[in-house]
């Protein structure tokens, strides 16, 4: 369906394949390809941001442009001031007026992307604060820290478990560590700090109680039970990613493969890491 909508808009003009990402400070960086001798001509890019996903003209009739760029830009990067998630969507202007074509991962961004929250960590700070837990309900000092990652874009469903079961064929069974440095714990945003109540909840006390204090066996057998209950959909894609993490610390490399390929529509960037760390382990 991509593909065809690709030949479909290839000579109008209409950008593709756009992506914003945090960068250093209070910068965004957003880019875009242009289409190729485009009908009507390009004469400017105008350059949205919103707090919500725009999925048609209408959302930004009541809206001006951050910014107007001129035709053979193919990047602009953002200054913003507070953490909320940012969408941007380019507008191309002809000759002819505004081109009110909107298409998600095209001019539009089908994720937010906010700012790397980080915190300085003093060095009087001792190295086992980094993973203590707290009984006031957050997981350490000092969150994880952020990666500099596009987290999340694209809206792939997960992938079926026939589909995962075919990544055996990349493993031949052999348990042998490589040499390269183990990754760092990774635990998302949303569960850095207790929740109220809920699924999420429960995901938080397993990543307190034994994920953090890596009690990784323990993490594996508490994760696959709240899997097998009826939780919300982002709950589960994070517990199958943390899931993959455990069984990547317990040297179950297959079937931390297994996890990643199954979150890996959602977190693109970040399963790609994973896995191929886990990958060089088998």
């Amino acid at each position: 369906m991509i593909a065809t909508a690709t030949l479909l808009f290839a000579e109008r003009p209409l950008v593709r394949d756009i992506q914003a990402r945090a960068g250093s400070g209070k910068k965004i960086r957003i880019t875009w390809q242009l289409p190729s001798e485009p009908e009507p001509g390009l004469y400017n890019l105008l350059l949205y941001r919103t707090t919500e996903q725009i999925t048609s003209f209408t959302q930004l009739k009541d809206l001006s442009p951050i910014i107007q760029l001129a035709p053979d830009r193919t990047g602009y990067t953002d200054t913003v001031e507070d953490l909320r998630d940012y969408f941007y969507t380019v507008i191309s202007e002809t000759s002819s007026g505004a081109y009110d074509v909107v298409l998600l991962s095209f001019n539009s961004t089908v994720t937010g992307v906010h700012l790397n929250a980080k915190k300085q960590v003093t060095e009087t700070v001792e190295k086992t604060d980094y993973e203590t837990v707290y009984p006031d309900g957050t997981l350490r000092k000092t969150p994880l820290p952020y990666l500099d990652i596009i987290d999340g874009v694209g809206s792939e469903p997960l992938v079926s478990d026939s589909t995962a079961a075919k990544v055996s064929s990349l493993t031949g069974g052999n348990k042998r560590a490589s040499k390269a440095p183990s990754l760092q714990p990774y635990i998302f945003e949303e569960d850095i700090v207790s929740p109220d109540g809920g699924d999420a909840y429960l995901l938080f006390q397993i990543l307190k109680t034994s994920f953090v204090t890596k009690k990784y066996k323990e993490t594996i057998d508490k994760l696959n039970q709240l899997i097998g209950t009826n939780i919300s959909e982002s709950t589960r894609n994070r517990a199958y990613f943390y899931l993959g993490e455990s069984q990547y610390y317990n040297r179950n490399y297959e079937e931390a493969v297994r996890n990643f390929v199954k979150v890996q529509g959602i977190y693109p960037t970040l399963s790609q890491k994973w896995l191929e760390a886990s990958l060089d382990r088998i």
